[in-house]
């Protein structure tokens, strides 16, 4: 059986685009790797941040709904992201969010949470994971040695977390509870919504998270698996950056999972990666689809 790797990205939800990327690549100091469009609908704009080469594990997306309204978060849900910063970094985090003049709170873990401009839920914790030189964006006032180096931790709530969990184990193989290890660092959290209450999404809502696969076999190998176990397999596609596999967990939760290659300088050199829109695949689809 495959294993996961890690991380690959999370996808949320965003209402306004410029506000999305000054938050994302001048308060947070991450590079806009890809802006390109939603491969089900191209006409809604879809915007890719990471490290320098946009590396699985450090890939945050969102999709751009100008009319999108508030999110009602109750029964299940991904709820906030943890992103690792280097040991010795969170006092230089407190200053910078301050001179942004953005909110934040310390919890007993010495973590920081804040929200982005459409209410998404962000902490910053310190690891021993840094960004290589090669790695390390330069377009912000963010020194290397303080950068945002991936994804350490999302949270999940749903009703039932039982059964949510044995999803988790017997489809993927995770494990170590309370948390299921991704590998040493990044790790999923599973807790107890305590409602019933239906979730709305919204501005800030979190769409799906992505893990990280080796192949398209690998893929092919999980959904085989979810199909034998009987969840819920929506779809195995090629997203041009890399291939993907949507399953649904108990919760209705969409768990992707995505290979590592070919990565986004399929499309433009690594230099300039996010300076133009990429569009022409998304489009020659969708007249595709639209001219049978």
């Amino acid at each position: 059986m495959p294993h996961i790797k890690g991380f690959h990205h999370i996808s949320a939800f965003t209402k306004s685009k410029e506000q999305n990327v000054h938050f994302y690549t001048q308060v947070l100091g991450m590079r806009l790797v890809k802006q390109t469009f939603h491969q089900e609908n191209w006409e809604t704009p879809h915007l890719f941040y990471g490290d320098y080469s946009g590396a699985p594990g450090t890939l945050l997306t969102f999709f751009v709904y100008p009319k999108i309204g508030h999110s009602y978060l109750n029964n299940h849900y991904f709820s906030s992201i943890t992103l690792s910063v280097p040991f010795g970094s969170l006092s230089f985090w407190q200053n910078r969010l301050t001179d942004f003049a953005i909110d934040y709170s310390t919890n007993h873990q010495h973590q920081l949470t804040f929200s982005d401009p459409d209410g998404l839920e962000l902490r910053l914790a310190e690891t021993s994971d840094t960004l290589s030189g090669e790695s390390s964006t330069n377009h912000s006032s963010v020194p290397g040695k303080h950068q945002i180096s991936g994804i350490h931790t999302v949270e999940i709530l749903v009703e039932n977390t039982e059964l949510e969990e044995t999803f988790y184990t017997e489809w993927l193989g995770l494990t170590d509870f309370p948390f299921l290890t991704l590998d040493s660092s990044e790790r999923l959290e599973i807790l107890p919504s305590n409602t019933d209450e239906r979730t709305r999404f919204g501005k800030g809502t979190i769409d799906h998270i992505a893990l990280s696969v080796d192949s398209p076999d690998d893929l092919t190998a999980f959904k085989e698996r979810a199909v034998k176990l009987g969840y819920t397999v929506e779809k195995l596609t090629d997203r041009h950056y890399f291939k993907s596999l949507y399953v649904k967990s108990p919760a209705g939760l969409r768990i992707e999972l995505a290979t590592k290659s070919p990565g986004f300088t399929i499309d433009e050199p690594l230099e300039t990666l996010g300076t133009t829109i990429t569009t022409f695949k998304h489009k020659q689809n969708y007249f595709r689809r639209n001219t049978k």
